[in-house]
């Protein structure tokens, strides 16, 4: 029998996220990009800043924001967050949304979980953002993955190549 292949550590772990580390890679200034359906039944993709716990993504959109309204419509979507350099970590999701609140100001859990994602994605000039906007509507949506794909490397996954059981050399 052939022995597994081995990568150099540049190219990364070579498999799915333990989750933990999904976890972990969530828990950092990832942006997420949620794809839903328009009323023409077109795809549309928007960035958003996400908070993940373990078991949903939680985003909280602008009282306008269109992607809101497709997600009323039809509450499903898919949302891809990825760190876009070496060694490319990914994270793709697919399942339903739920509006939990809104279009209404935040507050209690929901303002929590604002404040966590503006210092996240702002650092210490989050709050300088935030707590003017707090007069402004907005909704709280739970996305609950019903399937998750996650992957860190840069070389394909065994099932894409030719030799699945992955005893050819690596490249250098």
């Amino acid at each position: 029998m052939s022995e597994k292949r081995e990568y150099p550590e540049w190219m990364g772990k070579m498999r799915g996220l333990y989750p933990d580390e999904l976890r972990e890679f969530l828990a950092g200034p990832v942006v997420a990009r949620i794809a839903t359906v328009d009323s023409k039944g077109d795809p549309y993709i928007t960035p958003v800043w996400q908070e993940w716990d373990g078991e949903a993504m939680w985003v909280i959109p602008r009282a306008k924001t269109i992607f809101a309204q497709h997600l009323i419509r039809f509450p499903r979507c898919s949302v891809s967050c990825a760190m876009d350099s070496s060694p490319y970590t990914r994270v793709l999701f697919r399942g339903g949304a739920e509006v939990v609140e809104g279009p209404a100001l935040m507050h209690g859990e929901w303002l929590e979980i604002a404040r966590r994602m503006a210092v996240r994605y702002l650092g210490e000039r989050g709050p300088e953002y935030l707590e003017p906007s707090r007069v402004r509507p907005r909704y709280l949506v739970k996305i609950s993955p019903e399937k998750t794909i996650s992957w860190e490397g840069v070389e394909w996954a065994a099932k894409y190549l030719d030799d699945p059981e992955g005893t050819a050399p690596a490249p250098h």
